[in-house]
């Protein structure tokens, strides 16, 4: 698998459908300033052949040796991998893939105390460790804190890209039956944002873009997660080993300057306080600072859209008790993660086995208006076309995952 460096990785969902080349949204505002620049295509890298309809690849039944072979392999591999998207059925896209005992024991444990729900089962183990079997539970939060937070706290963790083709990885597939839907191959040559809403309690359909996407589209794709994420023992050990970084602007920038693939879910915490919405509900209106990135970097922008993500964990955020939901909401922002009550399977603050169905729609391109300070109409154009192809992606592939009577509300 190529390095970083050399390649890109997009993680995301959107919607699409059979669609022109004509078809492709185009910001049409140019920018006088980078009218005479000439791109460097030294190092340029073949661009990918254009589909003839959408593909969806069921990566939910990849093997290790496949997502190796379509990692390393060319465009047509990956097409001969794939189905049209005219040939995915509800049936198909709702089915959830079989697994063996141990494959769902493993991912439900891994589940269970990994991101972010480990703040509520591993206090809970520890406790009963501790009163159980230890007999002192002061002693064993202590020892706990001292041998396993302490030394992940102080270690630096690397993106490690053999980890998107691990068993562990491969069975997290198998556990959200994990399908991708696809317009269109990534160009490899131009910077690119995946807009991939909703967030949901956690995006697990990002992280799941994320493991697929080197197999899927040919090019890595990093994700941008709040900082209390990233620092956190064991949240900073599975998040940054899958290519999570830092979502803060100089990092995203200098992600996008490679160029390479960034995996965005725009209505990160506050989003969370819309999980419960009878319809789905997206915050987006108000990300200036994701307009203006793609802008200043010349980065395509990809609406993408994770059908599900809002099923995996069920949340309480204040609802019943006055003020509390707007309350929750402030400190949430504050911490830069949810403070909410969460349960899922069995009851417990554990992610349900849901089937997710990611699609990611046709990019926006900005690289012809590339520069360091957009204008106010280049902004709104932009976000106007992001928001006004963000709802057709939904539109055109609810029915897919039965949400014929749900509807899209961005915020």
């Amino acid at each position: 698998m190529a390095s970083t460096d050399d390649t890109t990785a997009t993680t995301g969902t959107s919607g699409s459908d059979s669609t022109t080349k004509e078809d492709t949204p185009t910001v049409t505002t140019e920018n006088k300033e980078n009218a005479d620049e000439k791109k460097d295509t030294s190092n340029a890298v073949e661009e990918p052949p254009e589909l003839k309809e959408p593909i969806l690849f069921d990566c939910s039944t990849f093997g290790h040796a496949k997502m190796v072979a379509l990692a390393n392999g060319t465009y047509q591999d990956r097409i001969k991998a794939s189905m049209p998207a005219s040939d995915v059925t509800p049936a198909l896209a709702l089915s959830q893939t079989p697994m063996t005992f141990w494959e769902d024991f493993v991912a439900t444990a891994f589940s269970a105390f990994g991101v972010p729900v480990a703040v509520f089962n591993i206090p809970i183990a520890l406790f009963v460790i501790g009163k159980f079997l230890v007999g002192n539970v002061a002693l064993t939060f202590q020892l706990f804190g001292l041998f396993v937070i302490l030394p992940l706290a102080l270690m630096p963790q690397k993106f490690n890209p053999d980890s998107l083709q691990s068993w562990l990885a491969l069975t997290m597939l198998k556990y959200y039956s994990w399908r991708l839907l696809l317009e269109e191959f990534p160009s490899p040559n131009r910077p690119r944002i995946l807009v991939g809403p909703p967030h949901g309690v956690f995006p697990y359909g990002c992280l799941m873009t994320m493991i697929c996407y080197p197999s899927t589209a040919g090019i890595f794709c990093r994700g941008l997660a709040a900082r209390a994420a990233v620092v956190t023992p064991i949240f900073k050990q599975i998040l940054r080993t899958v290519g999570i970084v830092d979502a803060n602007r100089d990092t995203a920038r200098r992600v996008l300057e490679k160029p390479s693939c960034l995996g965005i879910s725009t209505g990160g915490v506050a989003e969370i306080f819309e999980t419960n919405a009878d319809d789905e509900v997206i915050l987006l209106k108000e990300r200036v600072g994701l307009i203006k990135l793609a802008i200043r970097t010349g980065a395509d922008l990809q609406p993408c859209y994770i059908y599900g993500s809002n099923d995996v964990l069920s949340c309480w955020t204040g609802e019943g008790i006055p003020g509390a939901n707007a309350l929750l909401s402030r400190i949430s922002r504050k911490l830069g993660f949810g403070v909410i009550v969460i349960f899922g399977r069995f009851g417990l603050p554990i992610p349900r086995r849901v089937p997710l169905l990611g699609v990611c729609g046709k990019a926006i391109r900005t690289d012809h208006m590339k520069c360091e300070n957009p204008t106010k109409e280049q902004i709104e154009e932009v976000q106007g076309l992001l928001i006004k192809h963000m709802e057709a992606v939904f539109q055109r592939y609810k029915k897919l995952y039965k949400f014929d009577e749900k509807h899209l509300i961005i915020k």
